[in-house]
């Protein structure tokens, strides 16, 4: 049950966000019951604390994609979906080693696939039949060079491959484009592959960074509210534990990341 304080979104037809907010509500209940070791540098307080935010940095991103997801289902000039197992063609390995190679260059998608993708989620618009590929990081740290060429590839791979899987589903594609989205803005590729939050409400003509902030307020609200309840022993209380809100019992994928 989501409680609401003076933080919380609007209320007013927000109701599209209540599986989001409920995933909050679940992180900062298994961040409450997870066990640390203390530290043996700092008090056991400060350890517990450090501790949970480490962990709450680490789902925070897979927070933001799901608020982002569902602020974009809203424009009702968008269609989205995702794809875990988007197929990689050995034509598209070949040419992914370089920008001047993908660009203008469109390869058929489907027949062997040398690898797979998961694609956090695509969109096209059909205003101007654009079909956008997309990943989403909270950009908030920069990755080291070996993540970045594997960025760059993948990024190549799917854009010379998007437009032929939007036409297989029977899309009628114009433009297509593959792009990361680096939401605090510290991006770890270039142009023309990387987007920050100042871009995204003009990208796809939705007020979408709106919606990630209000859901961002109550993960900060409830983050905050659940790091005052750590006690000198670096202990939460099971006084202090019912004061935090019981989400529903869903299974989401961010039960599944290691923290």
């Amino acid at each position: 049950m989501i409680q609401t304080t003076e933080e919380d979104p609007p209320s007013a037809d927000h109701t599209y966000l209540s599986a989001v907010l409920n995933e909050v509500d679940a992180t900062i209940s298994r961040l409450a019951d997870k066990q640390f070791s203390v530290d043996p540098v700092v008090e056991a307080r400060y350890s517990r604390i450090t501790s949970i935010v480490s962990s709450a940095y680490k789902r925070h991103g897979g927070i933001i994609e799901r608020a982002f997801a569902a602020a974009l289902r809203q424009a009702p000039h968008l269609k989205v979906w995702e794809d875990p197992v988007f197929r990689v063609s050995a034509a598209a390995e070949r040419l992914a080693d370089a920008d001047a190679t993908v660009m203008g260059n469109t390869l058929r998608y489907g027949g062997d696939a040398v690898r797979t993708l998961q694609v956090d989620f695509l969109v096209f618009d059909d205003r101007d039949n654009r079909l956008g590929a997309y990943e989403c990081k909270r950009g908030f740290g920069y990755h080291d060079s070996g993540k970045k060429r594997s960025m760059l590839r993948d990024l190549r791979c799917l854009q010379m491959l998007i437009k032929s899987y939007g036409e297989q589903r029977d899309l009628p594609v114009r433009n297509a484009e593959a792009r990361i989205i680096f939401y605090y803005g510290q991006c770890s590729v270039g142009a023309p592959w990387a987007l920050t939050r100042e871009d995204l409400d003009d990208h796809f003509s939705a007020p979408v960074t709106e919606v990630v902030e209000q859901v961002n307020t109550y993960f900060k609200s409830r983050l905050s509210a659940l790091l005052g309840l750590v006690d000198d022993r670096g202990e939460i209380s099971s006084v202090g534990r019912a004061t935090l809100p019981r989400p529903a019992p869903v299974r989401t994928n961010l039960e599944d990341l290691d923290i």
